[in-house]
């Protein structure tokens, strides 16, 4: 599949997660594990965030839960290696900004490093998934909670995974929820420019 098709799908899917869950009220939110945006006095230049920080050299246990930060346009405390069965939950520390944490999991010979595979052509990078993601988590900007989109956050089958986030640049939340909602569950049509990965906001992390 196209990468360009894929992220699209990752859109809609991610929108109608969120309006779903604004329509429910709290039953749908309480079913992912909420956050609260991070205290941050810090900004990050899109010249600075087009280096995306290195994995956090520390490992997670199994059954824990770990807080990964996303900024404007990068993530925070990912760790470079995570026991199976560990929980990931994201963290929303932009003022503007939606941002989601989508994670693939990389087929097992493919040992080239995050940053190479993120250049790929479209076709190349999406042959590399071979089935749905991981997990789809939602973050929007402000103190509302993290929105599970798809699964819960946890991380059960070994492998190295790629993170990323695909939300258009710009982006207004409002305005993707509203396009979302009248899109039927088509790709939302909203201004943007290209994806926050294009900008550094993409990580790896192995799970062991």
């Amino acid at each position: 599949m196209p990468l360009s098709r894929f992220l699209r799908i990752l859109g809609s899917l991610a929108a109608m997660a969120l309006i779903a869950t604004a329509c429910g009220g709290d039953d749908q939110a309480d079913s992912g594990t909420k956050t609260t945006p991070a205290d941050t006095d810090e900004t990050v230049s899109p010249a600075e965030a087009s280096e995306p920080s290195s994995p956090s050299e520390s490992s997670a246990d199994a059954g824990e839960t770990v807080e990964v930060t996303g900024i404007d346009y990068a993530y925070e405390d990912v760790p470079a290696t995570v026991a199976a069965g560990t929980t990931l939950t994201l963290t929303n520390a932009s003022e503007a900004e939606l941002h989601e944490l989508v994670a693939m999991r990389l087929p097992d010979d493919e040992d080239r490093p995050v940053d190479e595979l993120i250049q790929l052509p479209e076709e190349e990078l999406g042959a590399l998934f071979g089935g749905p993601p991981a997990m789809v988590l939602l973050a929007p900007p402000g103190e509302a909670p993290q929105i599970a989109a798809v699964a819960t956050g946890t991380l059960t089958e070994p492998g190295r995974y790629l993170l990323f986030c695909a939300i258009p640049i710009g982006a207004d939340p409002a305005e993707y929820l509203a396009a979302a909602e009248s899109s039927g569950g088509g790709p939302p049509e909203v201004e943007g420019g290209p994806p926050h990965f294009t900008e550094g906001m993409y990580a790896e992390s192995t799970v062991e």
